[in-house]
Parts: structure tokens; sequence; C-alpha cells
């Protein structure tokens, strides 16, 4: 669900690219992230181990207009390689504003398609949701073989009731049209929120601490801890950023046989300041 930052006056929404294994998701996010102008995206980054990572960046393209005086910023998603435990997509999809469905469309895909699209059904059924509520579009990667299945032809196979397009990660075809579409239906979404709010934002989760770009999964796998509230992104995995550094912020403070100070620890470009405080026994004098 997208997230309001008040102090930014920023919408996070999150647009997961879902799809089974070297069906090219991490390739589609990596063309995308190629296409779009510096100054309006982030830098593409990736968390995670050797088998499985998650891809991840944020873009915020100013011709997307504002819902309430709020920019929109859209955090863009996917898992690279075999995905051994289904908590990690389960992670990554919890609060999705949109899927985009990437489709194989080699001849040897189609098995592998379909489970992971069963897969997509459920684990939106275990919370609750159907993905025919929310922005969705199927992709399907390798359009270019010259023996691929059509995407008219997947799509009746596999029983989407969604356009399928034609896609490639090598040529480009179909990529930015898909997000396009699932872009303009978040904001269609959001915007039809506001207006049943009477102009407002109030359908919306709240949280005016400062934005991590990096935390956007706010718990970990099965999702049902609260939101850390320095975090107002959108459920991802938090990525490494660095050994944490401890130093001490200005004199502590002694009263009353208590001493207090203030503790800054830094990890990367992010800071967080802890007070602690310690009782003072008198050490015990021989006679």
């Amino acid at each position: 669900m997208a997230l309001l930052n008040s102090a930014k006056r920023e919408i996070n929404a999150k647009i997961v690219f879902f799809g089974a294994p070297c069906s090219g998701k991490s390739s589609l996010l990596r063309f995308i992230h190629g296409k779009l102008k510096q100054e309006f995206r982030g830098p593409l980054k990736t968390a995670g181990g050797s088998q499985e990572r998650l891809f991840f960046f944020d873009v915020m393209p100013p011709e997307l207009g504002e819902v309430n005086g709020n920019r929109v910023r859209f955090h863009l998603y996917t898992v690279h390689g075999e995905v051994a435990d289904p908590a990690t997509w389960k992670m990554v999809l919890k609060g999705a504003d949109g899927v985009i469905f990437v489709a194989d469309a080699s001849p040897d895909g189609f098995a592998a398609t379909r489970r992971s699209l069963e897969d997509l059904r459920e684990i939106f059924r275990g919370y609750g949701q159907d993905i025919s509520t929310l922005p969705f579009e199927m992709v399907c990667n390798k359009s270019d073989l010259p023996d691929a299945v059509s995407a008219d032809d997947l799509r009746c196979e596999l029983g989407v009731d969604a356009t399928a397009l034609p896609c490639s990660a090598v040529t480009g075809e179909g990529i930015l049209s898909a997000l396009s579409r699932v872009v303009k239906s978040v904001l269609r979404n959001l915007r039809d929120r506001q207006s049943s709010h009477c102009g407002g934002v109030e359908g919306l989760t709240e949280d005016v601490e400062e934005t991590r770009d990096d935390a956007v999964v706010a718990q970990p796998p099965g999702h049902g801890l609260a939101f850390d509230r320095s975090c107002v992104s959108l459920q991802e995995p938090v990525s490494p950023v660095g050994a944490p550094q401890l130093s001490l912020v200005g004199t502590p403070t002694v009263n009353g046989g208590v001493c207090r100070m203030t503790l800054a620890v830094r990890a990367g470009d992010r800071e967080s300041r802890y007070t602690l405080t310690v009782a003072l026994d008198p050490e015990p004098t021989d006679g």
C-alpha cells in the first residue's frame, strides 16, 4: 500500500516485477533503469546472497504530476535467481501497489511460467487480496526469439484476464509500455482514493519521518511486524550499507550518581541517536 511522507510531501508507491527464475525480470529492470533520465531516478541497488538477490531503484519523473500536492515516488523491485524460500517473494510483494508479471515466451518456459503465476496468486490470497484488484500487466519476455510463443497464446493458456504484451529485454520491446500502464493505473487509484476522501490523502498510511531509500521491507519473512517509525517507503529489504560506526555526541553529564551520554550510530548516510544511562556506584576501598 502506498505510504505518505508528509515531511517531504511524497507518496511512495511500490511496483514489483514477478516471474519464474530465468524469465528475465532483472534484465528488464536494468533496461528500464538505463532508459530513465538520471536526474529522476535513484541508483540500481542490490541486496541478498549469491543465489537470490533483490534488485530495486526508485523513480520520480516530473511528468507524473502530483496527488493533492504530493509528488509520487515509484519504487521498482524484483528478485534475481532461484528463490529457494517462498518467504522472499512474500516479503517483496507485501504492500505492492502494482505488479508486472514476466512470462517466459521461450518454448521451454511455459511450465515454470504457469507455476510462478500460481505462486503469485497464492501469495496475494494469503494477504486476503486478488491480483485482479491490483494494477497488473503481463509481459511475455523473449518474444524476440524466432520460436517464441505468442503473447495471446500465452495469455489464453495461463487464463490471464489482462492484456499480454510481447516483450524483449534485448530490444526493449514492450517494457516501457507495460510500466507506463501500471504507473498510470496506480496514479489513478491514488487520485480515486483522494477523491473519496474529499480531496485529502487520509486513505494513505502516513509517517512524517525521513524516508529511507533502502528500507522498504518493513519486516523479515512473514512480515507481521510493525513498521520502523523512521521508514516510510515501501516494505523493501534493507540494503547493506557497510559496518556501522559508533561515536559520542557532546559531553556526558553526571547528576545524582547517574551518567547520561548521547551515542550516534552511523551506517552509510543514515544516522540514529540513542541516550545511554549508566548508574555510577562508588568503588569500595580497603580499610
